[in-house]
């Protein structure tokens, strides 16, 4: 998954007045396109996961562990802020546990498939019953 299908995934979950993502967006400062209810904590969420998987441009690969580390402090931080309001507490728990879904519902790619043997005939020998006397 790119960087700006995450983004889009969760302005689809989370809502476009949270995460208003501009799809045609080339680069980071214009992924978004205005302000969200939550706007400097949303950037500073999408600015960690784009700086911690080495991200150059918005359509680079994006993994659930690198997205998930740089989120995590931002979210600790949030929750024993003693100013934080619990509107922003739900967006910021709101958010990490977006994230974790998405990377849940990401298809996984499958294994290889095994070549199947060919049948094989098998033979088998036709036993007359013996009837019990």
């Amino acid at each position: 998954m790119t960087f700006l299908q995450l983004l889009q995934a969760l302005e689809e979950r989370l809502g476009r007045v949270h995460l208003p993502v501009r799809p045609q967006a080339a680069r980071l400062p214009d992924v978004f396109e205005g302000c969200g209810l939550h706007h400097e904590l949303a950037v500073r969420l999408v600015r960690a996961i784009y700086t911690e998987n080495r991200c150059r441009h918005v359509r680079d690969r994006v993994s659930a562990d690198a997205s998930l580390r740089a989120i995590t402090p931002i979210h600790a931080a949030v929750a024993h802020a003693d100013h934080t309001d619990i509107d922003t507490y739900r967006f910021s728990a709101g958010f990490l546990a977006t994230v974790q879904a998405v990377f849940e519902q990401e298809p996984r790619p499958r294994p290889p498939k095994a070549q199947e043997p060919r049948g094989q005939v098998l033979l088998f020998r036709l036993m007359r019953r013996r009837a019990h006397r």
